[in-house]
């Protein structure tokens, strides 16, 4: 077996596993008031996003497995860091921004690389789809702790820190992309550099 496809099935398998643990061992207190049912839906979800997309693509070639393994990797370091209560360690939260938006933007990145002619462009497309996914993710906090959610701990210094770490770890994947990951000479311009 192919040491990317199998790295790819191992994060998935610790995104899962992580997942579910809140739910199989609910009385855990630093689960409590952190939506971890929701997470537990959501997390297995975004696993199966590209293998959605390559299935119902036709099964192109080549199969994206390093953008697979960066956009699982986000949901596997969180969800890792709340079964082993890493969040209760004053400014741990900083570390799966910077890592996991840098992961999502590069598998962003990744997708819509063969599709853009210049790097400049491809730089501002990977860095704005970071941003707009972490005001989002912030969005989506607030509206869980106003819902009841209260292990969150949010406060306003706790959210500028996130949408900082956020979008260092989406500019350190914009740049990655616009230079050492540029596309080859002769990739298709197809998403994910697929061959028709």
């Amino acid at each position: 077996m192919d040491v990317s496809l199998l790295l790819d099935l191992l994060v998935k398998a610790a995104v899962v596993g992580f997942a579910l643990v809140p739910i199989l061992r609910p009385e855990s207190s630093h689960f409590a008031g952190k939506a971890m049912g929701v997470r537990a839906l959501l997390y297995p979800a975004t696993t199966l996003l590209i293998p959605a997309v390559w299935l119902f693509g036709g099964q192109p070639s080549p199969y994206p497995v390093w953008a697979d393994i960066a956009l699982g990797l986000p949901f596997a370091i969180d969800a890792g860091a709340n079964v082993f209560g890493l969040f209760a360690i004053r400014g741990f939260d900083a570390i799966p921004h910077a890592t996991g938006w840098f992961f999502l933007s590069l598998a962003f990145g990744l997708a819509v690389a063969p599709l853009v002619s210049e790097r400049w462009i491809l730089f501002g497309l990977v860095l704005g789809f970071g941003a707009v996914i972490d005001i989002l993710w912030e969005a989506g906090e607030f509206a869980m702790m106003r819902s009841g959610a209260s292990g969150l701990q949010l406060t306003y210094e706790n959210t500028i820190q996130d949408l900082v770490m956020s979008l260092s770890g989406a500019a350190v994947a914009a740049l990655a992309m616009a230079t050492v990951l540029w596309p080859a000479p002769g990739t298709p311009a197809m998403l994910f550099g697929w061959s028709t």
